[in-house]
């Protein structure tokens, strides 16, 4: 079975795995007066809005430790673009947003983990 992966370790699969893409058109891309649209895309980057509802310390601290200070990480994530696939793409992390909810020893509980992934690379 396949799962998510950070860096080749495996991570705690998200709550909320949300695909985002973004098209850059060149400069003279524009609607003309009659509200037709020229437009000449120059690539489309891909990203992923993740969120874990729940996680324990120790799976909060092994997503955070692949993610924070590094200038890109590997991501194993299903491609809704190809059906069936799964692969590894290189991204980096961004916005980073967590709430603390319990934190009784021996049952710390982290909440609404949120990072968002943009691919280095174009599609």
């Amino acid at each position: 079975m396949e799962q998510f992966r950070l860096n080749g370790v495996a991570i705690a699969a998200p709550s909320t795995f949300s695909p985002v893409f973004a098209t850059t058109s060149t400069e003279d891309s524009d609607r003309s007066q009659d509200g037709v649209m020229h437009n000449t895309p120059m690539f489309t980057i891909g990203g992923y809005d993740i969120v874990w509802d729940c996680l324990s310390w120790k799976e909060i601290a092994n997503i955070l430790n692949q993610c924070i200070g590094r200038g890109s990480v590997l991501l194993h994530y299903p491609n809704p673009r190809i059906p069936g696939r799964w692969q590894d793409g290189e991204f980096y992390c961004s916005n980073f947003n967590m709430d603390a909810q319990t934190l009784e020893e021996g049952f710390e509980i982290w909440e609404g983990l949120q990072i968002n992934f943009r691919s280095v690379n174009p599609e």
